[in-house]
């Protein structure tokens, strides 16, 4: 029988190109070329336009003051694969393929934002930097370039590949430098900063420490996942100050940041005269002492880890900054009206092209954030989280309860707990039982494999699958 995988394919090129059938995929297209800029692990507030005390970023805050800016934006996930996922497709996590699993599951079934593009005449490259992020979870649909050659492993996790910024930034601007006169659909995804907080030598230092609530030093945990320590990937040596940790990521997103730029800049230029539509984002955020937990992600779908920078920059847009409560799914439908692309029907996003042309407002509606054991609710200013069995897409025999809470964001983007909100209860219970069906991921390449082998990365008689965890705890 043939898999879902080969039946499904056809059709996923397919019936985009129906739609589009006046369109010719060899000649140029009056439409503005776009750039989709996603940063691994960012919190939003340690960016110096949404608030973080030292100028540390300033070609994203150059960006900020020419696009507009979104203060509330939630991600539709707190691990990597799923959340890029939903900025791809549009749909939220439990409604892909993908679901709240992150690099062990394939993305299927749905049309993505790079097939839409391709479709409409564009020239499609990726530029990718987590392992998470490779070609066999189906995030390379629609890509005629996808690079996702990763060989260096974390310091201490050696089979979690990655690539720095200077690696993935170089090969993107490349690929600028040599594309046709085509508009182009590029996605660059920079691993800085998620952890170790390794920022090279130059840039270790900038920032010295930044002091958290927490001042006494932290305990190492034996596990890469846990409250009230550092989480044994992210250990630096023998340092245990928060502070220090807090300086190093402060580091790797300044470093990240200069490439960044180039990046964006590069890409004005190779733009042409019909312009440039940019979407700066991440995937997720990162936990630095709230609720006893430092320095991870994945755990839980509370601001620390929810909310994300969200930046959209395009020819006719003017500058500000906007209030309104957005989400990753929000991504493609923006960026395809705003480039004059058609949209993707199954989309649960709403696009903002009206919103940063007009500023029409949005209507009330619920945005959910999921990881594996938990989902969550962020309508205005509350948010309820779900957790239990229920939330889970383990393979498990023990059953825990359903775990519900709800909270209310004050000033400052602090929340405190608040009488369960039993609607949002309700309609998280609904949206988790009706998850998409899981895909498993495929295999790695044969002759990846090998060239890992080559390079020491790999036993000489491996096996055939990649020697990590699955899931990955990203």
């Amino acid at each position: 029988m043939a898999s879902r995988r080969s039946l499904l394919r056809p059709i996923l090129l397919v019936a985009p190109l129906l739609g589009l059938a006046g369109c010719a995929l060899d000649e140029p297209t009056a439409h503005p070329s776009v750039l989709l800029v996603t940063v691994d692990t960012l919190r939003a507030d340690y960016l110096h336009s949404y608030g973080f005390p030292l100028e540390t970023t300033p070609h994203i805050d150059a960006l900020a003051e020419r696009g507009v800016v979104f203060e509330r934006a939630i991600a539709a996930a707190t691990l990597t694969a799923p959340a890029h996922a939903s900025i791809m497709t549009g749909l939220y996590a439990r409604q892909h393929s993908i679901g709240v699993r992150n690099g062990d599951t394939r993305l299927e079934g749905v049309t993505t934002l790079a097939e839409q593009f391709l479709a409409a005449g564009y020239e499609t490259a990726a530029f990718v930097s987590n392992v998470v992020l490779r070609r066999r979870t189906g995030l390379d649909r629609g890509f005629e370039s996808y690079d996702d050659e990763l060989v260096r492993g974390e310091i201490n996790r050696k089979a979690y590949f990655e690539r720095n910024a200077a690696d993935t930034g170089r090969l993107a601007l490349q690929w600028l430098g040599e594309r046709s006169e085509r508009p182009f659909f590029l996605w660059v995804h920079l691993q800085d900063p998620h952890g170790p907080y390794t920022p090279p030598d130059e840039w270790r230092g900038r920032v010295g420490e930044h002091p958290l609530r927490v001042t006494r030093p932290l305990k190492l945990l034996s596990d890469n996942i846990g409250p009230t320590g550092i989480p044994a990937y992210q250990a630096l040596g023998e340092e245990r100050l928060p502070a220090v940790y807090a300086a190093r990521y402060a580091e790797e997103i300044m470093y990240a940041d200069v490439w960044v730029g180039k990046v964006v800049a590069a890409a004005e230029q190779a733009s042409g005269e019909y312009g440039l539509v940019t979407l700066f984002t991440a995937d997720h955020g990162e936990s630095m002492g709230e609720r006893g937990w430092f320095f991870q992600h994945g755990q839980s779908t509370t601001p620390d880890l929810a909310r994300v920078p969200f930046i959209v920059s395009a020819p006719d847009v003017e500058p500000g900054r906007l209030a309104d409560l957005v989400s990753h799914v929000d991504v493609a439908p923006t960026l395809l009206e705003l480039a004059g692309v058609p949209a993707i029907a199954q989309s649960s996003g709403t696009s903002l092209a009206g919103l940063v042309r007009t500023r029409e407002a949005l209507p009330e509606r619920t945005l959910y954030c999921d990881t594996d054991g938990e989902a969550g609710a962020y309508q205005g200013s509350r948010f309820t989280r779900v957790g239990g069995s229920i939330a889970s897409d383990r393979m498990t025999d023990v059953v825990r309860p359903l775990q519900v809470e709800s909270f209310r964001i004050i000033e400052g983007g602090v929340w405190q707990s608040d009488d369960v909100d039993v609607v949002a209860r309700e309609a998280l219970v609904r949206y988790i039982e009706a998850r998409a069906p899981l895909v498993a991921a495929d295999q790695m390449d044969p002759e990846h494999i090998e060239r890992l082998r080559a390079l020491g990365y790999l036993p000489p008689d491996g096996a055939a699958n990649e020697p990590t965890p699955a899931p990955y705890a990203d």
